[in-house]
């Protein structure tokens, strides 16, 4: 699908298949719009609400041959994610009406990039494995506007979207394929398209580099899926501003381990990647959008299977940092994953910031509810940034508390701690967790995706599946910190 722009004068006579227009909201209904399509508009009751859709053809033998109005609601609450919903709804509207050629319209600036953005994302599917596919009808985007920058803000928006397409499709694979091994050579051959300094850590190495607890939960693999880590280093040009770490947790596929799941628990499972999945995606986008900020993105990828050399509760297991961990639950596998990979990356790439992002905690889910996050901090100015850059994104975040009593959970007198505590809470220690391996003065944030990770009802630019949650958000991070 081609994105291109047009001066807003043009749109009355571009030759278009469908010209969608984001229409707000009016107290007066009369006010809201003027001309024969917009009065039949009212006449069947449009109003501009959020999301609210008219659609007709013109008849006309030049111009659009049928247009849409599709609602903003209040014109003084209008978010970038308005605009990024109804660019998808309108490619939607597009495809559903075998439209080759759509254009968009608004009458307000500050729009291109996020429409940008709702469309490459609305026309995201998994089907690879599909012998019928759905006929994609939609061929070009036109973007009517004035904004000098349009071109620019374009390129930006699909070189994000399609880093979120990315982690979708890495997401929606079966675990069988993107195993830990197959997630290190996606990422090589990511990283040497768009010039990352990659490295890949294999088993030998890991356990050279003594990560204790990772190799433990990978101790149950498949023999085909044996454990990796993979570095990925982006450097600007000019001299870094600030060097931010960004980990993910990889765990291809969950099975429980030895406290193996239920098979409700495990049929989505294959999405415990997402944050490693997410991490690779910013970084691309970041490489192509090059900020002049330092990032280093870490995927710390494993399968926690049932094998004979699987890992034990009662175990104790001694970290990379020299922390020892007894083992109470083998499903609380994510913080053991991340702790030795945050150890590592503190100590050889000292970053001003670490950034964790994992789908960790179904407690989490029963807290925020599957369409938002957990942010879990111990720096107030870096939660303000996730949160400011979260509403231009329209990922949600919320930020949690940490209280240092919770910790009394995962005491144990035969080791420096436990994996897990009590039932309630448990968002709350496993941040705690994975505290106790952050250096006192490093800046740090944990981002617990395990809701919106996945989707389970198609929406405007969110397809059923991987949401590839959490992308935009460290993309924006990193832009605006440059």
């Amino acid at each position: 699908m081609k994105l291109t722009s047009s001066s807003p004068r043009n749109f009355e006579t571009e030759k278009l298949d469908l010209l969608v227009f984001g229409v707000h909201e009016a107290k007066d209904a009369r006010q809201l719009m003027k001309g024969q399509i917009q009065s039949k508009a009212l006449a069947e009751g449009f109003k501009g609400k959020p999301g609210e859709v008219f659609f007709t053809h013109t008849f006309l033998d030049k111009g659009p041959k049928a247009i849409a109005l599709i609602g903003l609601g209040d014109r003084t609450k209008v978010s970038q994610e308005h605009y990024r919903k109804v660019a998808a709804m309108a490619c939607k509207i597009a495809n559903t009406k075998q439209a080759a050629r759509v254009g968009i319209f608004f009458d307000t600036d500050n729009w291109v990039k996020s429409a940008s953005e709702g469309a490459v994302l609305s026309a995201y599917r998994f089907d690879k494995y599909l012998s019928e596919k759905d006929e994609r009808h939609l061929s070009e985007v036109v973007f009517f506007t004035d904004d000098k920058q349009a071109k620019e803000l374009l390129r930006q928006g699909e070189v994000i979207a399609e880093a979120v397409c990315l982690a979708r499709d890495l997401i929606n694979e079966g675990p069988s394929v993107m195993n830990p091994v197959a997630m290190a050579k996606v990422a090589m051959a990511e990283g040497k398209a768009h010039g990352l300094d990659v490295k890949v850590f294999d088993e030998k190495m890991l356990e050279k580099e003594n990560f204790g607890l990772l190799l433990a939960v990978g101790r149950g693999s498949s023999d085909f899926a044996a454990p990796r880590v993979v570095r990925l280093a982006y450097r600007p040009a000019k001299k870094a501003k600030k060097h931010i770490a960004l980990i993910g947790k990889g765990v291809t596929f969950d099975s429980g381990g030895l406290d193996i799941k239920p098979s409700d628990g495990m049929l989505h499972m294959k999405t415990d990647m997402s944050g490693a999945a997410s991490v690779l995606a910013a970084i691309r986008a970041i490489a192509q959008l090059k900020p002049n900020v330092a990032v280093t993105a870490y995927m710390a990828c494993v399968e926690n299977g049932v094998d004979s050399k699987s890992y034990h509760p009662g175990d104790i297991i001694t970290s990379r940092k020299g922390l020892s961990v007894e083992i109470n639950n083998t499903d609380a596998e994510g913080r053991l994953v991340l702790a030795d990979t945050m150890n590592y990356a503190q100590e050889k790439d000292k970053p001003d910031v670490v950034i964790d992002i994992a789908t960790l905690t179904g407690a989490c889910v029963v807290a925020l509810g599957p369409n938002m996050a957990g942010l879990f901090s111990n720096d107030d100015a870096l939660s303000s940034r996730i949160m400011e850059c979260s509403q231009n994104t329209g990922e949600s975040f919320w930020r949690m508390p940490m209280p240092d009593e919770l910790f009394d959970q995962l005491k144990t007198p035969i080791a420096d701690m436990k994996n897990t505590g009590e039932r309630y809470g448990g968002a709350i220690t496993a941040a705690l967790f994975l505290q106790k391996f952050i250096e006192p003065k490093v800046v740090w944030a944990h981002l617990d995706i395990a809701g919106p990770a996945r989707n389970d009802k198609d929406q405007p630019y969110i397809s059923v599946g991987g949401s590839g949650f959490g992308v935009r958000t460290l993309i924006e991070l990193v832009q605006n910190w440059a």
